[in-house]
């Protein structure tokens, strides 16, 4: 481990998510929504396109299940989500996108794929995947939700 602070692990990705974060939502305001519901759009509409809770939805963005209610509740404002009763659960509701908020998220993940790019330009193919890997298999060992194609249902 580094003895030195800033050579951390900790503080350079504390760091570099904060200054990608704010570019994040700059692009974001363009369309007048959040991070979270931005978050909850793409799971909806990118991920998985099916129908999906609010509590899943949280844990997939790791947020606060009240956060992803209070950015539901907003998208359910502008048409961009609608509710739907779960198949088999009755007491779940399952939110969708629609075609409005579709359009949305692709104008919206353009922007923000910008963003993206401007922060890692220096990067080539090879060091954005070893990152990207990198990234993941963080993720995964902390036991945060990641996305994997076997995630599809067949």
């Amino acid at each position: 481990m580094a003895e030195n602070f800033e050579d951390r692990l900790t503080y350079l990705m504390r760091r570099v998510s904060t200054a990608l974060a704010q570019d994040v939502d700059r692009a974001l305001r363009d369309f007048s929504i959040t991070h979270a519901q931005y978050g909850a759009l793409a799971q909806l509409g990118l991920v998985d396109p099916e129908a999906l809770s609010a509590a899943t939805m949280a844990e997939r963005n790791g947020i606060t299940a009240q956060s992803m209610s209070a950015a539901i509740a907003g998208l359910l404002d502008r048409g961009l989500v609608r509710r739907e009763p779960h198949p088999t659960h009755g007491r779940i509701l399952q939110v969708r996108i629609t075609s409005e908020g579709a359009a949305l998220l692709a104008r919206a993940h353009a922007a923000t794929g910008r963003a993206e790019e401007r922060a890692l330009a220096f990067l080539d193919d090879e060091q954005y995947r070893v990152l990207r890997d990198t990234l993941r298999n963080t993720m995964h060992s902390m036991g945060l939700y990641l996305y994997t194609p076997a995630d599809d249902p067949a």
